[in-house]
């Protein structure tokens, strides 16, 4: 499939999951790195279709919605906050697609759009950079999308975090973020038998 076919199926689905988590913020709010009481923790052993809803994977939380009496769609949420103000400084979201997964990255409006939204893998200055592409601003957010396909799943499993970095302005310092995925593949094994 070509870049830009795989790019208009991501907004496609992605038009459809931002509505849903613009819509969610009870659910975002249980996904910032702090998580309240009752979010539950995935444990060794656990058996994919008992994991209920807000469980947290490192600081990913799985959110799913039940989209017919038949049919779940499940996602995995991490959300940043400034500490004091509880300011989003970013969320993020990954959904699962039959071909690898769909990475979102939502921050604040304002954004310096012609600067790029980029992440890399933690610790490996050899990999190159990925550009996420800027898909919409709507409500109080922007967000910027990237696929991945199952050999850049295959890296996620492999680090312990990725770097994630936008600007505000044009002459401003990137802000580049520390976003854990050491649970990452785990919770989207987890995604994929709870709606397989």
């Amino acid at each position: 499939m070509g870049r830009l076919a795989k790019i208009a199926g991501t907004a496609a689905v992605m038009a459809f999951l931002a509505g849903n988590a613009l819509a969610q913020d009870d659910a975002a709010g249980a996904a910032a790195p702090e998580t309240e009481a009752g979010t539950e923790t995935a444990s060794e052993g656990t058996a994919p279709a008992d994991i209920p809803n807000n469980t947290a994977f490192g600081d990913w939380i799985l959110s799913c919605d039940a989209v017919t009496t038949s049919r779940t769609s499940c996602r995995l949420v991490q959300e940043q906050s400034l500490r004091e103000s509880g300011q989003l400084v970013a969320r993020f979201i990954a959904v699962p697609v039959s071909d690898g997964a769909i990475l979102l990255a939502q921050v604040p409006m304002g954004v310096y759009l012609p600067g790029g939204a980029v992440y890399r893998f933690e610790g490996d200055d050899a990999q190159e950079q990925r550009e996420m592409i800027w898909q919409r601003c709507a409500g109080e957010v922007c967000e910027a999308a990237a696929p991945l396909d199952e050999e850049e799943l295959a890296l996620f499993a492999e680090v312990e975090a990725l770097l994630f970095g936008f600007r505000m302005a044009p002459e401003a310092e990137p802000i580049v973020l520390r976003v854990d995925i050491s649970e990452f593949a785990e919770a989207m094994d987890a995604i994929r038998d709870t709606t397989g």
